[in-house]
């Protein structure tokens, strides 16, 4: 099992999209050994956005919360901010592949863009089944900010 899965407590079927997931933008460019897309992760973080906002919502919903809470709870819980707090936490920096130029840390908009796009790759190769998503941002710490 990779670090990055026993991180997420989930076990990628599809390791290619896990790779994908922790691929920083420009890193396949900057760095020949590293194979990649150029835009590296954004893809997968596009969809993990979604993802991570629907999940949020639909604990949300079935709590019976009015919309101020459900807005409140999204933003403190998806935010770039809370999502690359999250990222430290779990030192996620030390498993991407970042774009060489990036020394120590990395930034808090790769970080927050590598844990939607974690949770985009195994919307995919779960089958989206929002149980297993939940599991996995509950590892993450991603509802310890509500």
């Amino acid at each position: 099992m990779h670090k990055i899965e026993e991180t997420i407590g989930y076990e990628f079927t599809n390791t290619n999209l896990m790779e994908e997931a922790i691929l920083a933008a420009g890193a396949s460019v900057s760095d020949p050994a590293i194979r990649g897309d150029p835009k590296g992760n954004k893809r997968l973080a596009l969809v993990g956005d979604a993802v991570i906002q629907l999940v949020i919502l639909d604990k949300w919903y079935w709590g019976g919360s009015d919309t101020a809470t459900g807005s409140n709870t999204l933003q403190k819980t998806a935010s770039n901010d809370a999502l690359s707090q999250q990222a430290s936490k779990v030192h996620l920096s030390d498993m991407i592949k970042k774009n060489p130029c990036q020394q120590g840390d990395a930034p808090r908009e790769t970080l927050a863009s590598t844990v939607e796009a974690l949770i985009g790759a195994v919307w995919f190769d779960c089958g989206g089944r929002i149980n297993v998503i939940e599991q996995v941002m509950e590892k993450l710490g991603l509802f310890d900010n509500h």
